[in-house]
């Protein structure tokens, strides 16, 4: 009976199991540290692009806005006055339709200009 007292109750087995799931546990931590830092760089490499993208829209909308104000008739004919441009009005009188020939040799059609 003192013979089964004095010897370990646990095989040595048990303790390398222990230390064998020990470095598991251990090296899916790591894993687990090392797959959340780069889903986080992710993240944020992301949030840089949508950024990006965000601005490129904001300027993309100023150049239509400027383009619009550029080509305004209203305000490109103010411009022009301001310039001192020698730029006139044209009156619905000063244009002339011309109608193309009817015959069947191709002619080089010359616009007629009234000052």
């Amino acid at each position: 009976m003192n013979r089964l007292r004095s010897e370990p109750k646990t095989h040595i087995s048990v303790f390398i199991t222990l230390f064998l799931a020990a470095l598991v546990m251990l090296g899916g931590g790591i894993l687990h540290a090392v797959y959340k830092n780069s889903q986080v760089r992710t993240d944020r490499l992301i949030d840089q692009a949508e950024k990006r993208i965000e601005q490129t829209r904001v300027k993309i909308r100023m150049v239509d806005v400027r383009m619009d104000r550029l080509l305004d008739r209203y305000e490109m004919k103010e411009r022009l006055k301001f310039s001192g441009s020698a730029l006139v009005d044209a009156t619905p009188a000063d244009i002339e339709v011309i109608e193309p020939t009817t015959s069947t040799a191709p002619e080089q059609e010359v616009a007629v200009v009234r000052e």
